[in-house]
């Protein structure tokens, strides 16, 4: 089971298109948008309402996303906005890693969106380090590129891998929060989002598989000044009020995800100890709101990390403890967990 697929099957995969409130929408892709090698019709992306595309650049040392190129010049040519983004691996050295990611976009098509930091993975690092390396990372970004990098991260990461640090609150803010409405509660001091990431699981003309889909807060025209580094003053278009039903239209399970995830975090904390059985789960994440096919997948997904030791338990005990958090925060937080067991299996 792919972390593509669960997403895909939980949120019922509702098709993105042309959509009418003020906030210009767009895409973030990688290798997983290639499977066996299939091409992106970016103009097909572009004409279904698309206006921007982050493509992934590079993660840790020595990994370029082999379509990096391709889907940045297929994209600028397709008439949309492109940026890049770079996935932090903290265990190794932020200044490396910012250098490779510097090279690697000095050869993408410009003008372009300012360069990301996506940083979802700890590692070894405990929040005193992890802003360090975080600091590390923007400042030689910044030197390197002469551009005031984007800081692309969840709710839950943030506020407990990062000790919700309000230090890089200066820094424009890409949020990654599977909801129906704009998220209340933004962590690290930051008062709005640059980007939101809606959800990962649209499907756009152009693709064969599911894509991460996002808005900008702001208009067409503030979207072109930020490209071009020129100061905008954002964060009035996505207000928790906001009705989105203009986009897509509304999807019953990103209504599920926006709700508090403590019941579904305690049920599997309970299989995880043994005191409850995991076919279980399903039951509770259908009384979440969540349809049986979707809440099947979650329950393969927890057996999965159970069976190979991966499961968060101390995550998920710092959710159930809190209280604060969603279902759309658990799922990212699992699959995290999954992507990073994969990779270093």
């Amino acid at each position: 089971m792919t972390a593509l697929a669960l997403v895909a099957a939980l949120l019922g995969a509702p098709k993105a298109a042309a959509f009418s409130i003020a906030s210009p929408q767009g895409v973030d892709v990688a290798s997983w948008q290639h499977p066996e090698g299939a091409a992106i019709n970016w103009r097909e992306v572009s004409a279904a309402g698309h206006r921007f595309a982050f493509v992934k650049a590079t993660e840790g040392i020595g990994y370029i996303n082999p379509y990096f190129a391709a889907d940045s010049q297929q994209a600028r040519n397709a008439g949309m906005l492109i940026g890049s983004y770079h996935m932090a691996r903290p265990n190794y050295s932020a200044t490396a890693q910012a250098a490779e990611y510097a090279a690697v976009l000095a050869t993408q098509p410009q003008p372009s969106l300012p360069p990301v930091l996506d940083i979802e993975y700890a590692e070894d690092l405990g929040p005193v380090e992890l802003s360090a390396w975080v600091r590390e990372f923007v400042t030689e970004i910044e030197r390197l590129t002469g551009r005031t990098p984007i800081i692309y991260t969840y709710r839950y990461f943030w506020q407990k891998n990062m000790a919700n640090t309000s230090e890089f609150s200066d820094y424009p803010l890409w949020l990654a929060a599977y909801e129906n409405r704009p998220p209340r509660d933004i962590p690290g001091g930051w008062n709005h989002m640059t980007f939101w990431q809606r959800a990962d699981n649209a499907v756009v003309p152009g693709m064969v598989t599911v894509a991460d889909v996002n808005l900008f807060n702001g208009s067409e025209q503030q979207l072109d000044d930020f490209s071009a580094d020129i100061d905008v003053h954002l964060g009035e278009v996505l207000t928790a009020g906001i009705d989105l039903d203009a986009i897509g239209g509304r999807v019953t399970e990103l209504e599920a995800l926006g709700s508090n995830n403590r019941e579904l975090v305690g049920a599997i904390l309970a299989v995880a100890a043994g005191a409850l059985a995991i076919g279980a789960l399903v039951v509770v994440a259908q009384s979440q709101g969540i349809d049986i096919g979707p809440a099947t997948e979650i329950v393969e997904r927890v057996r999965e990390l159970i069976a190979h030791g991966d499961l968060p338990v101390p995550d998920l005990q710092v959710m159930f403890q809190t209280g604060d958090y969603t279902i759309g925060d658990l799922l990212i937080l699992l699959k995290n967990v999954q992507h990073f067991a994969e990779q270093i299996g």
